[in-house]
């Protein structure tokens, strides 16, 4: 796809408009906004992580990254079922102590827990996890808890061929084979990760081969945008309820 000057400069006063709403608006919610990036190994998620969190921080928006539990994991062995169990006890650690705080911030995770859904089917494929404990780790997502979540979750996929290019070549999960499996389990749980979103945003990334300035544009501005909506209805959910409160005095 093409750019001309005149959508590229638009984009850009898109972005700025939106970083201008986020610093006079997120402070007023009282509560942090969670995002996700979800989906295919080498689909360029960490990227857009450090390139959003340099974005936030030089405009002074209140931020917080989490990295991917699978960098810090104990566990060297991926094949135990030891391996996934800690990295969902580390996830439901790390989510409930960003929902305890209710400071106005961003809270962008690489890989979420949204992402285990894909992940669960893919260990059982797999046989890293038995079908019974998948269904176990399954009810998770109808908690409460997890209804209160609602992140905005960006699932991005990407070619068994554009996985493995990137990675320069084959290894235990970036495979032809393995890439496939992942991405049609993201298909299976697209619904419900959708339904466990505020917004579910699929961003196919074949396309982005060799733009890289292009791709992280782009997102900036779907990003930034959805921010955006997602404060202006947090605000409005604050005034329909102050209104009501007045009414009942």
């Amino acid at each position: 796809m093409e750019y001309s000057v005149e959508t590229i400069e638009a984009q850009k006063n898109r972005i700025e408009e939106n970083l201008k709403f986020m610093q006079s608006n997120l402070g007023k919610i009282n509560e942090p906004i969670f995002i996700e990036l979800i989906g295919t190994a080498k689909s360029g998620k960490t990227t857009l992580l450090n390139n959003m969190t340099a974005l936030l921080t030089k405009n002074n928006i209140p931020m917080q990254k989490r990295a991917e539990t699978a960098e810090y994991n104990p566990i060297e062995n991926k094949d135990l079922e030891e391996y996934n169990i800690w990295m969902y006890s580390e996830l439901m650690r790390n989510l409930s102590e960003d929902m305890s705080n209710a400071s106005p911030r961003v809270v962008i995770y690489d890989r979420g827990m949204l992402d285990r859904l894909p992940w669960i089917d893919f260990s059982v494929k797999d046989g890293s996890i038995p079908p019974e404990d998948s269904v176990i780790l399954k009810h998770l997502f109808e908690s409460q808890f997890m209804k209160r979540y609602k992140p905005l979750t960006y699932g991005f996929v990407t070619s068994p061929e554009i996985s493995v290019l990137r990675k320069g070549r084959e290894g235990r999960l970036v495979n032809l084979k393995s890439v496939k499996l992942f991405n049609e389990c993201m298909q299976w749980e697209e619904q419900i990760i959708a339904q466990g979103s505020a917004k579910y945003s699929k961003i196919e990334t074949d396309g982005y081969q060799g733009e890289l300035k292009r791709f992280i544009m782009d997102f900036a501005d779907t990003m930034t945008s959805d921010i955006r909506d997602r404060i202006q209805e947090k605000l409005q959910k604050r005034r329909f309820l102050f209104w009501n409160k007045q009414r009942e005095i």
